[in-house]
């Protein structure tokens, strides 16, 4: 498989990981889009969140989600997950955006 997500979780693409669990990763966005411009993506591999149905995954990714926005952002930020390219996608593996402007 050649995910560049899937790497960086595998170590074999350097990447600053700044906090993870069990079932997902979280890193910094390499085109921040705002001061805080975190991506967290799950260890398991699917296209778009569209087709990630495990639920133990899903709520390991969302309390990841969770403790970025509260370590890192003042309580205000975006969520966003975009699906399919049409929509801004360009990795086709499920990231979620944390974005705010005003870190904690």
């Amino acid at each position: 498989m050649d995910c560049i997500f899937c790497k960086i979780i595998l170590g074999e693409l350097p990447s600053e990981i700044i906090a993870s669990n069990q079932d997902a990763v979280a890193f910094r966005d390499m085109y921040p889009q705002a001061p805080v411009h975190i991506l967290v993506v799950p260890r398991q591999h699917t296209k778009n969140i569209g087709e990630l149905e495990d639920e133990v995954v899903l709520k390991g990714l969302f309390s990841l989600i969770r403790e970025v926005a509260e370590t890192f952002t003042d309580g205000e930020f975006k969520l966003q997950f975009n699906s399919g390219a049409r929509e801004g996608q360009s990795v086709f593996h499920t990231h979620a955006h944390v974005i705010s402007q005003r870190s904690a």
